[in-house]
């Protein structure tokens, strides 16, 4: 098990992955780091990319606010497709 924990100071959700700030608890240092989606709310364990410490960090789940703007986006950007289609064909 990791003895060193990773505080998550921000976080952004992209379409295709989590982009979080993060503090070693260990050498106080901040540093950026990209998770797949997929890892949403699971603790993830990796190393300091500054003093290489072994720890892990809880990410966060996306709140359902922010999922029902992804899917609204979504379907927008479907509806968008659809009709672009439909008038190259005619």
């Amino acid at each position: 098990m990791a003895g060193t924990i990773f505080r998550i100071q921000s976080h952004k959700f992209s379409q295709d992955n989590i982009q979080a700030t993060l503090v070693c608890s260990k050498c106080d240092e901040i540093f950026s780091k990209e998770f797949l989606l997929d890892l949403e709310g699971q603790t993830i364990e990796f190393k300091c990319p500054v003093c290489g410490a072994a720890g892990e960090a809880d990410l966060p789940y996306k709140s359902a606010e922010e999922r029902e703007e992804f899917e609204d986006d979504f379907e927008e950007a479907e509806e968008e497709g659809s009709n672009e289609e439909f008038e190259e064909e005619y």
